[in-house]
Order: C-alpha cells, then sequence, then structure tokens
C-alpha cells in the first residue's frame, strides 16, 4: 500500500513503501534527546525534577535515568509527563557528577544526553534572633543570621494552626510574627531552603508573654522599726515590691510625685533579689502619691499607685489624771493619760513603765516621800513618733492635826435637855477637806470651813454620850481625837 501524506487538504501518493525482509524492523532511526533538563556545569541538590526533552520518528516507549553511568531508574511511557526525578546520594556532595538521559523506542533503538552538574546536597544554615527559647511578645521580628551564601527562602509555620506565618527571601532575612493575644509556649519551625531546592528543617518553641509582669503587693517595713503603717510613713522607709510574670523581671522604678527617684535593676541570672527602694521622706507632713513601675525584659509595664501619707508628728496628748499639782497619797496611786494620733498610738510609758495596752493608758505610779513628784508621760504612735507631757503631783502621807478646843471634858455631866458645844482645830499643810462629829461612833454632823464648830443636843442621845470628831486633809489623809464620854 503507497504512502499518503496530507498537505493542507490534499492527499498526495507517495508510492509504495518499500519492501521490509521478514523478520526485521522497518525503524532503525534511534531517538534523539535534545535535553537533558540541565545545563553543564548547574548546581544541584539531593532531589531534582527533570524535564528533559527527545525526538523520535516512531515516539519513545521508556527512558532510563543515570548517574555516573548507573542507571536510577527506568520511566515507562506512561510516566513520563511527570518528568523524572534525580536523587543523589549525600556523598557525592561538592563533587562534579554526570547525568544522562537514555531514551528506547519501541524498536529498542537509543538515543542519550548527558550534562556534567556540580552536586550540593547539603541544606542551608542559619541562626536564629532571637532564639528558641526566648521570651517573646506583640509583633516579633525574627531575624536569619549567619545564613549559607545560597540560601533563597525561610518560612516559619506555627503548629498550633499548622500554617507558614510568615516567609523572607532576601537579605535581611527578617520576618514579622504576630503573636498578640497569646500567652504560653509556642511551638514552631522554620523551613530553610536553598537554591538548589535542599531544605533545612529547624524545630523549636518560644515562651509567648502578652500580659506583662504583676505586683501583687507592696510592703511597708513594720516591726522593729514602725516606720510605715498602712499607708503612712515617716523618715528613711525600705519599701519592698512582690512582682510575678511569666518573663523575667528586668527593673521596677519607683516613681514619687512625678519624679522617678530609685531604680532597682534585676541581673539577668543568678539570684532573684527582692526589689527595693529607701525612702528618705524627710520631716515635712504631706501627702505624697508613690508609683511603682516594673517592667520585664520585653519591655511591658505594670504600674501600682498609692497615695502615702508622710506623718513626722507625734501623737496629741489629750488628757491626763490626776490633774496638775493635785494630792496624791499611799505607796502607790493611778494615773492615766489619753491622746490620739491617725497612724495610732503604739505604747505609753511613764517613769520606767510601760501602761497597759489599751486606753485611757494607766499606770500605778509609786508615790515616794511626801512633797512635788513629776510625772512624764510619752507617747508613741505606730511610726515611732513621740509626744512627752508632764504633770506635778503633790505626794501627802500625813495626817492632819486635829485637836478639840472647846467641849465637856471626857466624863463631865451635862444638861439631859440642851445643847453643847464643840470647837475643833484641825490643820494641815495641804489644807483641810471637812471635818466630822460622831456621836456615839455615827456622823452627825460635818464642817468644811474652819474654824470648826458642832451642837450637840444632848436630849437627843441616851444616858451616856460619847463624842469623837474626825478630820479629813485634801489628800484624804484621816485623823480621829481621843473619844469624849458625857453623862447626863
Amino acid at each position: 500500500m503507497a504512502a499518503v501524506t496530507l498537505l493542507g487538504s490534499t492527499a498526495v501518493a507517495l508510492g509504495p513503501a518499500p519492501a521490509v525482509a521478514a523478520g526485521t524492523s522497518s525503524d532503525v532511526d534511534a531517538p534523539v534527546v535534545t535535553s537533558t533538563g540541565l545545563v553543564d556545569g548547574q548546581i544541584i541538590g539531593r532531589g531534582q525534577r527533570l524535564f528533559p526533552s527527545w525526538t523520535d520518528d516512531s515516539g519513545v516507549s521508556k527512558v532510563d535515568l543515570l548517574l555516573n553511568g548507573a542507571v536510577l531508574r527506568s520511566y515507562a511511557n506512561g510516566e513520563l509527563d511527570r518528568g523524572l526525578y534525580l536523587t543523589v546520594p549525600a556523598q557525592l556532595h561538592g563533587t562534579d557528577a554526570d547525568v544522562t538521559v537514555r531514551a528506547f523506542d519501541a524498536a529498542g533503538n537509543h538515543g542519550e544526553a548527558t550534562s556534567r552538574v556540580h552536586i550540593d546536597t547539603e541544606g542551608p544554615h542559619a541562626t536564629l534572633s532571637p532564639p528558641f527559647g526566648s521570651f517573646v511578645s506583640g509583633v516579633v521580628t525574627l531575624t536569619a543570621i549567619d545564613v549559607s551564601d545560597d540560601l533563597a527562602q525561610i518560612s516559619l509555620f506555627d503548629h498550633a494552626t499548622g500554617r507558614e506565618v510568615a516567609k523572607t527571601t532576601a537579605a535581611p532575612w527578617t520576618m514579622t510574627w504576630d503573636t498578640t493575644g497569646r500567652t504560653g509556649g509556642a511551638q514552631v519551625h522554620f523551613e530553610l531552603t536553598d537554591k538548589t531546592g535542599n531544605v533545612t528543617f529547624l524545630y523549636g518553641s518560644y515562651a509567648v508573654d502578652n500580659t506583662g509582669p504583676a505586683i501583687t503587693g507592696l510592703r511597708f517595713p513594720t516591726q522593729p522599726d514602725h516606720t510605715v503603717v498602712d499607708g503612712r510613713i515617716k523618715g528613711l522607709s525600705r519599701l519592698t515590691a512582690m512582682v510575678d510574670g511569666r518573663s523575667p523581671l528586668e527593673r521596677v522604678e519607683w516613681w514619687v510625685d512625678g519624679t522617678l527617684r530609685s531604680t532597682s535593676r534585676i541581673p539577668a541570672a543568678g539570684s532573684y533579689p527582692v526589689p527595693y527602694f529607701d525612702w528618705d521622706t524627710g520631716n515635712e507632713n504631706r501627702t505624697a502619691v508613690l508609683e511603682v513601675r516594673a517592667y520585664d525584659i520585653l519591655g511591658q509595664h505594670t504600674t501600682l499607685t498609692r497615695r502615702v501619707v508622710i506623718d513626722n508628728t507625734g501623737p496629741a496628748i489629750t488628757q491626763i489624771t490626776p490633774g496638775n499639782r493635785a494630792l496624791v497619797r499611799g505607796a502607790q496611786f493611778k494615773t492615766t493619760v489619753n491622746g490620739s494620733d491617725p497612724s495610732g498610738i503604739r505604747e505609753a510609758y511613764l517613769s520606767g513603765a510601760f501602761s497597759v495596752p489599751k486606753t485611757p493608758f494607766t499606770v500605778l505610779a509609786s508615790a515616794g516621800k511626801d512633797g512635788l513628784r513629776t510625772l512624764t508621760w510619752t507617747l508613741t504612735d505606730r511610726l515611732g513618733n513621740t509626744s512627752t507631757a508632764q504633770r506635778v503631783v503633790i505626794v501627802d502621807n500625813t495626817k492632819p492635826k486635829a485637836t478639840i478646843t472647846k467641849a465637856p471634858a471626857n466624863g463631865a455631866k451635862v444638861k439631859g435637855k440642851g445643847k453643847v458645844k464643840v470647837a475643833v482645830s484641825a490643820t494641815d499643810r495641804n489644807g483641810i477637806s471637812r471635818v466630822e462629829l460622831l456621836v456615839n461612833g455615827k456622823v452627825v454632823a460635818k464642817d468644811t470651813a474652819a474654824s470648826y464648830a458642832f451642837t450637840v443636843n444632848t436630849a437627843r442621845y441616851g444616858k451616856k454620850i460619847k463624842v469623837q470628831v474626825r478630820v479629813y486633809d485634801k489628800a484624804g489623809n484621816v485623823t480621829k481625837s481621843s473619844v469624849r464620854t458625857w453623862r447626863r
């Protein structure tokens, strides 16, 4: 049968095909590989997909891929549209190698082409900043340094979402990662790809902190220096701050009335000291605004503000008993003091003795010898401020002197009905309070004005009348006269 070639729409007869001897193939032309998919001198990595090209009058049925003369894999006709995948052994890194593509037609004819390439099977490298394990917050800038010369791309994947969250393809190799709203550990990995397609995976995690430090307490000094109580303060006082946070603390600033007064620096490693501020408040009474600002290593900060009353004034002493120049008697006498203070009163002290711990503050004081006795009371508030007040009292343990100067004598007989006069002389250096007349043991009259005189109505008593006077001085000392017995 003659071969026919279609030119346009006209059929042209080319004559009968030449006869072929029995048992021989009619296809003697080998395929021609026009490209291996590579070029001489090309750098290739560990894995490379090639798309070679060839021609053949009857079509290619199989292709072999060879590396340095050894067949790596054979591809059938149905697999060729996906290209040829070249896998390079790691030990060939840094060497030159021959990559051959050998094409076969159905008749077994084959042709091939070879490209000499340079092998690079090592993945790229880089150092990340900040490194894995670092604390980060907000929008984080990540930078790759000390990168391979052939680095082509870096991608960041967040394991929480499984998605690529950042990518960079050129120097300075920086990426941004938005961690806003997250706190806790974040697992990630970086994919570093070089120009040959080699990939290096870097796995790790970051500590994400978007909450900042928390000031959980502000401690004012307590016993024994008593310098600060309930937001009130005096003199030189050491304040300490309790700070918690996920990220390490970097510093604590102490501000007074808008002015930075002190900074507590926290070392990056080693011991974790408690931030403190030695505050010299001065001698002026006032209210100050204290701010404590805590900063973590990420720059996040928290502020605690307190109004502090500076109190350098001692308690106000409002009352002392006994009164000034009051008369007291006995081996001991009770003395009290009352006072007030906005910071509270911690103690009251009198000349060698502390009082009972409640108001009015009370002490049993020793009287001592007759005469003047000075009481010195000292009140101390809870900040250590003191106030002192003195009181002079008169100790009088001497009994007054009493004499009946006019009255019937002891054993005298008096009228059954009538009135008998009794006159008394009473003296005391601190004064007489009163004179009492006792008849038959009962008080029947009192007199507080000198000279002291009484009248006894004899008709009101029995046949025997016992008369006596009792004298009190102003300190409470008492003296009794002898008893006179009258008969009527």
